[in-house]
């Protein structure tokens, strides 16, 4: 006997639907790891930020698993998706100085570290080119309970620090706003993107100790450059806001970790000053990691 089409509809749904694949909650679970980990490495790749990693992964999952992503997701730098509210001008503004910062804000996982970058502050720059002979960039793993606020200007290393960064390195000439808000990391012509020679390896214990040494400085326009903070050398790099004496990550936003705090900055054009946040500031740093084998 033929069935009428309209009599043959409710079987043949009740076939495809006998015949679709049932999804275990092992299944579920393998896909949501597979997503994790493909959030993960965007994240790491510079690709996503985590708010952004955070949005795509809300739409499939509950709370919970939120949750435990944002837990999972690499920290990267000590900045959100927020202009910060103050503004540091004292970096590369000598023609000859050491900038050290100790950042304790990325404790977890072991990690290789292949560079950092800044960002400019959002403002209408005017600022001087300027040369350097020659930037050093030394790390470490810092010893965080040795620094003293605005006391002392001194520290300790776990270990040697090694050089990760030695060449001859410009800042080009600043005019107007940067085009977005905040600025993009690395800067004009990644003039702020410093890319180590070989990776550091983080073991994700302790702090992270760097060391600007900056040698050999001339201004593009040949003017004299020398004193303490010549005006048009500065070049103002989006900081931090200070809480206690230290600077402090911003507050967490949606499923953000609680806020990372950040050691300040020790600067010198002759004796080494004291750790302070004073008004040079502590900008926010934004590391290159990598998935480390330890």
């Amino acid at each position: 006997m033929k069935l009428k089409p309209a009599l043959m509809l409710p079987l043949v749904v009740s076939s495809l639907l006998l015949a679709a694949p049932v999804r275990s909650e092992e299944t579920t679970a393998r896909d949501r790891a597979a997503l994790k980990a493909k959030l993960r490495r965007a994240v790491e790749a510079g690709k996503l930020t985590k708010k952004q990693a955070a949005a795509k992964y809300r739409s499939a999952t509950d709370l919970e698993e939120q949750k435990k992503l944002s837990a999972s997701l690499p920290t990267t730098s000590t900045a959100g998706d927020e202009e910060g509210p103050v503004a540091t001008g004292f970096f590369g503004w000598a023609a000859e100085a050491t900038h050290r910062f100790m950042d304790n804000s990325h404790q977890g996982k072991p990690r290789l570290i292949t560079g950092l970058s800044f960002r400019l502050d959002h403002r209408d720059h005017d600022s001087i080119g300027r040369d350097w002979e020659n930037v050093t960039i030394r790390i470490a793993h810092g010893d965080w309970s040795s620094i003293r606020y605005n006391a002392s200007a001194e520290f300790a290393l776990v270990d040697y620090p090694r050089v990760a960064f030695s060449k001859p390195w410009s800042f080009p000439t600043l005019k107007g706003v940067p085009p977005t808000k905040p600025a993009e990391w690395g800067g004009p012509q990644n003039a702020l993107s410093f890319r180590f020679d070989e990776p550091f390896a983080y073991n994700g214990k302790g702090a992270i100790y760097v060391e600007f040494v900056f040698t050999g400085g001339t201004a593009e326009d040949g003017r004299p450059w020398e004193g303490d903070l010549p005006f048009g050398f500065e070049y103002f790099l989006d900081s931090m806001p200070e809480s206690g004496g230290w600077r402090v990550a911003q507050q967490p936003v949606g499923l953000y970790r609680e806020p990372r705090v950040e050691a300040v900055v020790s600067y010198t054009a002759g004796g080494q000053s004291v750790w302070t946040s004073s008004p040079k500031g502590m900008p926010y740093l934004r590391w290159d990691f990598a998935a480390s084998d330890e």
